[in-house]
C-alpha cells in the first residue's frame, strides 16, 4: 500500500477522532435511548430505564412499557457490550454518565466506534490493493469510504448502523481471502463467521449474511473448518443477542419486534406515549410508490443524497466487468445485488412504518450494505477509470456524495439536506400544522391569563427554578442559585376609574435562596379587557392611576411580562404533556408557546437571541405551567443563559393547592 494511501487514512481518521471530541451527547431519542440502557446497567444493575429516563435531557421515545417499567426498544446485547466499556472506564478513570456525561460519551464513542472505524478504512485499502488492477480505482475506491459515504455521521453517535457496517465488511474480507486469495488459515474463518453474526445482532435483516457465507465457505473453502471453526464462532454473537433478548423481553426477538402493541401505545402518569399519537415522519403518510420515490431519488433517496451509488448499479449490471479468474468477486456483486434488493423490499413491505428511519440524514436500516456497495464500484473504476469522460462523471458524483455526507457534521439524527430544501419549498409536508390557541386572542406574554374572574379571593401561582436567573437584557446579569417566582392576583382596586376600566393588579415576586437571600416585588396593573383582546404590553399596562405608561416604564415592565427584551408575539406549538412538582401523579396537558427575538445588548459586539419556550395550560390560574428561557450567540451557537421555571404551587382564591 502506498504512502499516499496511507495519508489518506491518517487523515480520515483524524477527522473523524475530531468530528467525535466535538460531537454533543445524547444527540437524538435514538441514542439516548441506548445510553438510558448503558446508564442503568452500570450504575443500577437493571435493563430498566425508569429512573434516567426522568431525567432532563435524557428522555426518549424509544421506549416501551413492559411490566410496569420502561425498557429501551433497542436489541439490549449493544448496550451490554458498551456497559462493559462504561464499567471499565469508570473504574480507571472515576468519571461517570452523571457528573461527566460529555467526557464519558466521547472516550466510549472512541473507543467503540472510531477504532472499528479506523480499522474499517484499513480493511479497504487492503481489498483494493489485492483486488483492484489500476491506481485510479484504489484511490477512488478508498476515497468514498473515507469521505463518500453516509456511514460517516454516525460514526460520533451510539449506534448500531456503523458497527453493522464493520462486521458485514470484515466477514467479506475474510471469506474473500479464503475462497479468492485460498488463504485458508484458521483466522478467516473465525472473523468470517464471528462477523456476519455481529452483523445480524446490529440489523436484523443482515441474519442471511450466515447462511449465504457459510454456504459460500462449504463449497469454496474447507468444509471441516467450515464446521468446526466458521459455526461456533457464529454462534457465540448470536447466542449472546438470543440469551440478552430472553432475559430481558422474556422472548427471542428485541421489544422493537411488537411495535403497535400495548408495549408501545400506553399511558403512563397521564403522559400517551408518543406512539399513540406519532409526529412528522412517523405519521406514516406516504403510499408505497410514494416511499419508493423518496427512498431511491427522493428526499432520503440512496441514489440522490449518495449520487456514488449509481456507479455500483453499474456494476451490478456488468457484473461481468470482472475478469474470468475473478469468479469471487463476481459472487460478491451477486450477493450485494440479491442483499440490496431483499433488505429494500422488505422494507417496502413494512407498511404499518413508513418513516424512512425516522429524524436521520439517510436510509439509515440499508447502511450495514455499504461495504457491498463499495466493492461494486471495483470493476466499473478499472474497466473505464482511464477514460477522461467517466473521470470527470465519476469525480463529480464523488463529490456530491462527500458533501451529502460531510453537512450532517457530527450529528446524524437530523433530516438530510434534500429533505430540508424540499420541505422550504413547499414540495413536502410532514408536520401536523400546531393547533390554535384554545384562547380567541394574541398573546404578547409568558402568561395567558389572569386569573379566573369567577374564583373569589387571590390567585397565584409559584414556580420553581432551575439554571441561571435572567435579571435584565445583558445575559452576563444573571445569579444562579435556587430561586422561586410567584405571580399573583392583588384585590383591592385602588381607584373607581380601575374599578369601571377593569384593571387587574398583578403581582410578580422573585426570591432567590442563595447564600444570601434577596426579594424583588413588582406590582402591574393591566387593562383586562386590552389583555384578552391580544393587544401589546404598551397598550394594555396602566399606572396606579389607571394611566397609560410611560416608555421608560413599559421598557422596564416588558422584560418582566414577555420574558424578551422586546415584545415579541407568541406562536402556537403543538400538545405536550408535563409533569411538575405540583401535580407529580398526573401530567398536566399544555400546549407549547414560543416566541424569539435578535437583540443586540449594549455590550455584545452582535445581536443575541433571546427565546421564551411557554407551556400552556388552562387548568391553572395564569394559564402556564413551565416557562423556559434562553439566551444564545447568534454567531457561535453557545448557550449563554438556560433557565426553566417549572410550576410547584397554586392558590385557587381561598383555596391552595399542591396535588389534582
Amino acid at each position: 500500500m502506498s504512502q499516499t494511501r496511507y495519508l489518506l487514512i491518517v487523515v480520515a481518521s483524524a477527522m473523524s477522532f475530531a468530528q467525535i471530541l466535538t460531537a454533543q451527547p445524547l444527540q437524538s431519542a435514538n441514542d439516548r435511548s441506548r445510553w438510558e440502557t448503558v446508564w442503568s446497567l452500570v450504575e443500577r444493575g437493571t435493563f430498566q430505564i425508569d429512573e434516567i429516563d426522568s431525567r432532563p435531557g435524557w428522555g426518549t421515545i424509544d421506549k416501551v412499557r413492559h411490566e410496569g417499567h420502561f425498557y429501551s426498544s433497542k436489541p439490549p446485547l449493544q448496550s451490554v457490550v458498551v456497559a462493559g466499556v462504561y464499567w471499565g472506564m469508570k473504574q480507571v478513570t472515576g468519571w461517570n454518565l452523571d457528573d461527566h456525561t460529555t467526557e464519558v460519551c466521547r472516550l466510549i464513542l472512541l473507543i467503540v466506534n472510531w477504532l472499528p472505524r479506523v480499522v474499517m478504512l484499513i480493511v479497504v485499502a487492503l481489498l483494493v490493493e489485492q483486488h483492484a488492477r489500476t491506481e485510479f480505482t484504489k484511490f477512488f475506491v478508498l476515497i468514498a469510504s473515507c469521505w463518500g459515504t453516509l456511514l460517516n455521521p454516525f460514526v460520533s453517535s451510539l449506534n448500531n448502523h456503523f458497527p453493522g457496517a464493520v462486521a458485514t465488511l470484515l466477514a467479506m474480507f475474510s471469506v474473500l481471502k479464503i475462497v479468492n486469495c485460498d488463504d485458508r488459515r484458521k483466522r478467516f474463518y473465525a472473523v468470517a463467521g464471528f462477523g456476519s453474526a455481529a452483523a445480524f445482532c446490529c440489523e436484523l435483516p443482515a441474519a442471511l449474511l450466515i447462511p449465504i457465507i457459510g454456504g459460500w465457505l462449504l463449497g469454496k473453502g474447507d468444509r471441516r473448518k467450515t464446521y468446526l471453526i466458521f459455526v461456533p464462532a457464529a454462534a457465540i454473537p448470536v447466542v449472546a443477542f438470543v440469551a440478552t433478548n430472553w432475559f430481558v423481553t422474556g422472548g427471542l426477538m428485541p421489544f422493537y419486534s411488537s411495535y403497535g402493541s400495548d408495549k408501545y401505545v400506553y399511558e403512563h402518569l397521564g403522559i400517551p406515549s408518543y406512539w399513540s399519537n406519532p409526529q412528522g415522519l412517523d405519521r406514516n403518510l406516504d403510499s408505497p410508490l410514494m416511499y419508493l420515490v423518496h427512498c431511491t431519488i427522493g428526499h432520503h433517496g440512496l441514489l440522490s443524497l449518495t449520487p456514488l451509488w449509481l456507479i455500483t448499479l453499474v456494476g451490478w449490471l456488468r457484473w461481468r466487468l470482472w475478469p474470468d479468474d475473478q469468479k469471487p468477486q463476481r459472487m460478491l456483486l451477486v450477493i450485494g445485488v440479491s442483499l440490496t434488493a431483499i433488505v429494500f423490499g422488505f422494507y417496502l413491505t413494512r407498511t404499518q412504518n413508513y418513516n424512512y428511519g425516522g429524524n436521520s440524514v439517510a436510509l439509515r436500516w440499508m447502511l450495514w450494505l455499504t461495504p457491498l456497495w463499495l466493492l461494486a464500484l471495483i470493476p466499473v473504476c478499472d474497466e473505464w477509470g482511464s477514460r477522461r469522460w467517466f473521470q470527470i462523471t465519476s469525480s463529480g458524483l464523488l463529490f456530491a456524495s462527500v458533501i451529502s455526507a460531510a453537512l450532517p457534521g457530527s450529528n446524524p439524527w437530523q433530516h438530510p439536506w434534500l429533505f430540508t430544501w424540499m420541505e422550504s419549498r413547499g414540495w413536502i409536508e410532514y408536520d401536523i400544522p400546531p393547533p390554535p390557541f384554545a384562547f380567541d386572542h394574541k398573546l404578547w406574554t409568558w402568561f395567558s391569563r389572569l386569573g379566573d374572574p369567577q374564583i373569589d379571593g387571590d390567585q397565584s401561582l409559584t414556580f420553581v427554578s432551575t439554571g441561571s436567573r435572567l435579571l435584565g437584557s445583558d445575559p452576563r446579569d444573571t445569579s444562579v442559585g435556587e430561586s422561586e417566582l410567584t405571580i399573583s392576583t392583588v384585590r383591592g382596586l385602588v381607584s373607581p376609574q380601575d374599578q369601571a376600566g377593569g384593571v387587574q393588579r398583578v403581582r410578580f415576586l422573585w426570591r432567590d435562596r442563595d447564600s444570601q437571600p434577596t426579594e424583588s416585588d413588582v406590582v402591574l396593573h393591566v387593562d383586562r379587557d386590552g389583555f384578552e383582546a391580544g393587544r401589546k404590553s404598551s397598550e394594555f399596562l396602566r399606572d396606579a392611576e389607571g394611566h397609560r405608561l410611560s416608555r421608560n416604564d413599559i421598557l422596564a415592565a416588558q422584560r418582566l411580562i414577555t420574558g424578551l427584551p422586546q415584545a415579541v408575539e407568541y406562536r402556537p406549538g403543538q400538545i405536550r404533556y408535563l409533569l411538575t412538582p405540583l401535580r407529580p401523579e398526573k401530567a398536566f396537558r399544555c400546549q407549547r408557546a414560543a416566541a424569539q427575538t435578535l437583540f443586540q445588548p449594549a455590550h455584545a459586539s452582535h445581536p443575541l437571541r433571546y427565546r421564551c419556550d411557554i407551556w400552556l395550560c388552562d387548568e391553572l390560574p395564569f394559564g402556564v405551567a413551565q416557562i423556559e428561557l434562553s439566551v444564545v450567540d447568534s454567531e457561535s451557537g453557545q448557550t449563554l443563559m438556560l433557565q426553566r421555571l417549572t410550576v410547584s404551587a397554586a392558590r385557587f382564591g381561598t383555596e391552595s393547592k399542591t396535588t389534582d
